[in-house]
């Protein structure tokens, strides 16, 4: 198996581990003052993909898909927009306005201790916005019989009528490694 598709493997595994492992109802959080989620990028729920995408050409980004998304959504995928180690932004859309947004930070010069410090970092400034969160998965185990170890470690933050929540997902074996670090923004 080549190490690309290895990857699409395990990220595809590690996306629907996620999923699987939120819980079905919204988790409460402490909330500091009246914090509301908003979307990233000084966005607001409800914009049009049309304004986002101009906004995002204006940033520098570039829309590289379109696709349906689960919920009768509409999935945009941005790459370029300046922000270290920013892979990939997918936004989503349900009637034609804004109700998520999915950064994705990776890079293949990061090492383990990279990613740990980002997440370490990301949780500290989330909190400090909308209060302690509730940790929504802790998960680390062998998967298959080619001695891959995942790793999943996430939290969740809601207010007003939106949550943010924030994975770190490694799939690691002797001689390959796939993390990745994702905040979730989301309205209800």
């Amino acid at each position: 198996m080549t190490l690309r598709r290895y990857r699409l493997n395990l990220c595809l595994a590690g996306v629907w581990l996620c999923v699987l492992t939120l819980p079905s109802q919204p988790a409460q959080a402490q909330i500091s003052g009246n914090a509301e989620i908003k979307p990233p990028f000084n966005l607001a729920w409800g914009e049009t993909s049309d304004r986002l995408e101009r906004l995002v050409v204006n940033a520098g980004g570039r829309v590289t898909n379109r696709k349906p998304a689960r919920g009768g959504r509409e999935a945009i995928e941005v790459v370029g927009l300046p922000q270290e180690g920013l892979k990939k932004t997918i936004f989503y859309f349900k009637l034609g306005v804004l109700t998520g947004a999915e950064l994705q930070y990776q890079s293949e010069d990061w090492q383990e201790s990279k990613y740990n410090s980002m997440m370490v970092d990301l949780r500290r400034r989330i909190t400090e916005h909308y209060g302690e969160g509730q940790q929504i998965a802790r998960k680390s185990e062998m998967v298959g019989v080619n001695g891959v170890t995942q790793t999943v470690t996430g939290y969740k933050w809601v207010a007003g009528t939106g949550n943010v929540q924030l994975v770190y997902f490694a799939a690691t074996d002797p001689k390959n490694a796939f993390r990745t670090v994702s905040v979730h923004y989301n309205a209800y």
